[in-house]
């Protein structure tokens, strides 16, 4: 009888999984939960059935449910590498517990070396606790075991930047390569002859319009343009909305989605959209959709804003840069034609949610207070090693570090600075917080000092609209460049160094003058209110100006060669 009814419970145990499995390819997730939770009371020790519960409750948004379901198919089956890749990808992404979540990718690679996507997860949760370096091992392993993998090459490409040292020319090789792959090979669309002097179609792909560090950039840029100039279509591949989207969709003729969209479908979209130029927002970034790009779905394509190095694809036609960014010679390093703006490259408004700037902490504690805002992969060895010497030459400094994601990696800034001979009770850490506590750690902040090579770019504008003036050293190309262009847009050219020696120069000449530092606190927002960097007007007639170039350029051509 006990026998009977074991079997009669695994008949239907395995129907009501058979059937869930039918439901979520249908992508009836509501149902596919309601059936493997009847697979589970039939069969509680299903494990395969409590991860792929799990995967059912992440794409309805329970992901304590879910975290639940994959710890119970672990419990299950220990080596389960798809409930190890899927716990990963959720503590990653929901919970923001990157140490947890490299540790479940190890589990599934001890299990299965060939499981790529677990070792790109677990690079982009190293790259997230600072461990860039092994990170980029990672990635280059993920590459060398399967070439095609054209996600693992780009994320390594956008986290090399991050390195301390790298020889430029390899690099470039290494994004050509990326474009040799994965994007010049691919059938592209011809166009025909058209009339120079039209209204332009402008339209911009990305995954970031919404609440991300590009948003006040692109916002302005888009609220910038000249109707009567550009006709602006918006292809978003997120579903994410947030009030940021509702008021870039305002500044849009055609708002469209393609994140539901393969490469070839949305390429095929917008060049039945008749698109005259196609702008890339987001280069080697998380989201991206180059592979569209690489298709030429429309006749002018230029890259922007996103990621400040080139794409290495044979089909994007320019870049958009400028001198303090790229300065002459920069070309070499780049597929693209570069694009200069006469000044900034970048243009946004005040953030509407800053606080007033407070005054000069240090004439309140008696002695300076460094700080940094910028992601913690920015901190390498070198950066670290500059900061330290900058603290034992000035001992009644502090150096406060935000954003660290947790206790082990701010242990390891503390052990890293107090090796070269920084006594702890010069630094400080603090955790990565919400935008409003963000802005208020700049009360007690002096001096902002900006990592290197990859220096900061929003979190440089958001530093000096609070008051505070930032130490950069400018390297040789477009992310080792980005505090640079900002500083001396906003008229601070006094405060880029060319090297270590000079950085910390003008570190300690800044400490040393504190009514300097109140006059320049008090004076900065006005100073970057008057600069190119919130100048809209200007900044869009001169996008707008390159943009009219680069399409006269192509219809010249298409002229000489119809």
């Amino acid at each position: 009888m006990l026998a009977g009814l074991l079997r009669r419970r695994g008949t239907a145990a395995e129907r009501s999984y058979g059937q869930a499995t039918s439901s979520r390819e249908r992508g009836d997730w509501v149902q596919a939960i309601d059936l493997y939770r009847r697979t589970l009371m039939a069969q509680p020790d299903h494990a395969q059935a409590h991860n792929d519960l799990g995967t059912a409750l992440c794409a309805t948004g329970d992901y304590a449910g879910a975290r639940a379901a994959f710890a119970q198919a672990l419990a299950l089956r220990e080596h389960l590498v798809p409930a190890h890749v899927n716990m990963g990808q959720l503590l990653f992404s929901e919970f923001r517990d990157y140490r947890q979540a490299a540790s479940h990718y190890r589990v599934a690679l001890a299990s299965d070396p060939g499981q790529n996507q677990a070792r790109t997860g677990l690079a982009l949760a190293l790259y997230e606790c600072g461990l860039v370096e092994e990170a980029v091992e990672c990635l280059r392993e993920a590459v060398q075991r399967s070439p095609d993998d054209a996600t693992a090459h780009q994320f390594m490409l956008f986290m090399s930047n991050a390195l301390a040292h790298r020889d430029p020319e390899p690099w470039h090789d290494l994004h050509r390569l990326w474009g040799q792959r994965h994007a010049d090979g691919l059938p592209r669309y011809a166009h025909p002859p058209r009339q120079a002097g039209v209204r332009l179609r402008v339209g911009y792909v990305s995954a970031d319009f919404r609440e991300h560090a590009t948003a006040n950039f692109v916002a302005t840029m888009l609220a910038g343009h000249d109707p009567k100039v550009c006709e602006i279509v918006c292809y978003g591949n997120s579903s994410e909305t947030d009030s940021v989207t509702v008021e870039m969709q305002r500044y849009a003729h055609l708002w469209r989605r393609i994140d539901a969209l393969d490469d070839a479908q949305a390429a095929r979209l917008i060049r039945d959209d008749a698109i005259d130029i196609l702008v890339d927002l987001s280069g080697h970034t998380r989201g991206n959709r180059l592979g569209v790009f690489a298709r030429k779905p429309a006749p002018v394509q230029i890259a922007y804003l996103g990621y400040l190095n080139t794409t290495g694809m044979a089909a994007m036609d320019y870049r958009i840069t400028d001198a303090n960014a790229d300065p002459p010679g920069a070309e070499r390093f780049h597929s693209e034609t570069l694009l200069r703006m006469p000044q900034s490259s970048w243009c946004c408004r005040p953030p509407g949610d800053a606080p007033p700037v407070a005054t000069l902490p240090a004439q309140r504690s008696g002695y300076v207070t460094f700080g940094s805002f910028n992601h913690i992969a920015k901190l390498n060895a070198d950066v670290l090693e500059t900061w330290a010497e900058l603290l034992c030459r000035l001992p009644g400094s502090r150096l406060q570090v935000m954003a660290v994601p947790d206790e082990e990696a701010g242990a390891r800034i503390c052990a890293s600075l107090q090796a070269h001979g920084v006594d702890s009770s010069q630094i400080r850490t603090s955790p990565r917080l919400p935008r409003g506590q963000y802005w208020q750690q700049h009360a007690d902040i002096d001096i902002a000092l900006d990592p290197f090579p990859y220096t900061g770019g929003a979190t440089t504008f958001e530093s000096l609209w609070m008051g505070l003036p930032v130490v950069t050293l400018a390297g040789n190309f477009g992310f080792a460049r980005s505090a640079a262009t900002v500083l001396v847009n906003a008229g601070l050219p006094e405060c880029i160094a060319a090297d270590r020696r000079q950085y910390l120069e003008i570190a300690c000449r800044l400490a040393g003058d504190l009514t300097l530092l109140a006059d320049m606190r008090r004076g900065m927002r006005e100073r970057v209110r008057a600069s190119p960097i919130l100048d809209a007007p200007r900044f869009g007639a001169a996008l707008e100006h390159l943009y009219r170039g680069a399409w006269r350029e192509w219809c010249a051509q298409r002229g000489r060669h119809a």
